[in-house]
């Protein structure tokens, strides 16, 4: 395997940790802080705000200066913000800015990694993809097993990714990708596409669903089903091995249904399981965690691919680079959204169906494109 997929790979894995962390570190940092659910949904948000803002900016630069320059670029600024964070004290409004410019910082890199597997591996996009985004997954096991030492080692979680960003940038400007240059006026033509537009708003519903459960379920386990952390923290574990099994398979039932009937099928998988954990007892509830974790990642590669399908080759870093624009407004909203639905409601019930939301949207959003297609 090519040292620019490993480089694409662990850049993810350290963004994704970087955000996915904040399930289980909120909790020790509202005791330190005082914080209510709302602050700690916002801490989540700002993030996705700086992601949002911008993605469609990094995807334009990406496809001019290419995939390794961008991940470089991107790698130093964050050595100095995890720092940051690794020295915190008690000011949350710190907080809320420097995740703020961490998003809009690590929006880099996910869409190089695309580019990356769209210029390199073009025959097989479905499966590198997969490998690509099993980055999601696994950075859920790793939290999952160290979830418990976190709450009360947290700081070293950020000087540990202060370090590694570190060696991405050195490793990133070492690596060469031959890429043709794209012109910005002709990548930016992604935006008016109809299709790719209604593609990304699948997406939105999806993050909502995914990084909405990832970032609430530790916490909402604990709080609102009084599970004790290490239950909670084994949850999440088999969460992300279900996601891992579920993302490294999705290719072979891609080539058997094809890329929509696979996402479909997940969607409906995630809300009938959400459904079945409402109701569960707390030991039946560790198997559907392994069932949720499943159906809640193997949409991704498939709408991916489908997204990069429908731009083109040259255009694969915008294209994501604008998915991730409009699908992580659905990151952004679903945390202070599950937030606020467990400060009004104070209900594990009404918290797991406003994750469900999100499924919906995707599924009115691939009814939507397969009736276009077939027009």
């Amino acid at each position: 395997m090519r040292k620019s997929i490993l480089i694409g790979w662990f850049g993810t894995f350290l963004q994704l940790l970087l955000r996915l962390s904040w399930g289980v570190i909120s909790l020790p940092i509202t005791i330190l802080m005082h914080l209510n659910s709302v602050q700690v949904g916002f801490v989540a948000t700002a993030f996705y705000i700086g992601y949002v803002i911008s993605s469609v900016p990094w995807g334009l630069i990406i496809d001019k200066i290419g995939p390794s320059k961008a991940i470089a670029f991107a790698s130093y600024p964050l050595i100095i913000l995890n720092l940051i964070l690794f020295f915190l004290f008690s000011n949350y409004v710190i907080l809320v800015m420097v995740y703020l410019l961490e998003g809009l910082i690590t929006a880099a890199i996910f869409p190089s990694a695309m580019k990356i597997v769209a210029v390199t591996y073009t025959s097989r996009s479905t499966y590198y993809v997969a490998l690509v985004e099993s980055a999601g997954p696994i950075t859920i096991i790793f939290l999952g097993l160290i979830a418990s030492i976190l709450l009360d080692f947290w700081r070293f979680l950020y000087l540990m990714m202060a370090i590694s960003f570190g060696v991405i940038g050195i490793l990133s400007l070492r690596t060469r990708i031959n890429v043709q240059s794209t012109e910005i006026k002709k990548s930016f033509k992604i935006v008016l596409d109809k299709k790719i537009t209604i593609a990304t708003l699948i997406r939105l519903g999806e993050l909502w669903a995914t990084w909405g459960t990832t970032t609430w379920i530790f916490s909402m386990l604990v709080l609102y089903r009084h599970i004790l952390p290490s239950l909670s923290a084994l949850f999440l574990f088999l969460f992300g091995i279900g996601q891992l099994v579920g993302i490294l398979n999705v290719e072979k039932l891609v080539k058997r249904l094809g890329e929509e009937k696979v996402i479909l099928l997940n969607l409906l998988g995630f809300i009938l399981t959400t459904l079945l954990i409402i109701e569960s007892n707390n030991l039946v509830i560790l198997p559907e965690a392994f069932i949720l974790g499943v159906f809640s990642f193997s949409y991704r590669p498939p709408t991916d691919s489908l997204i990069m399908r429908l731009a083109g080759q040259s255009k694969a870093g915008t294209s994501i680079g604008y998915a991730n624009a409009v699908s992580q407004i659905g990151t952004m909203i679903a945390p202070s959204f599950v937030g606020a639905v467990l400060y009004f409601t104070h209900s594990f019930f009404f918290s797991m169906l406003s994750l469900d939301l999100g499924c919906l949207i995707s599924i009115l959003s691939l009814l939507t494109l397969r009736a276009k297609e077939t027009a």
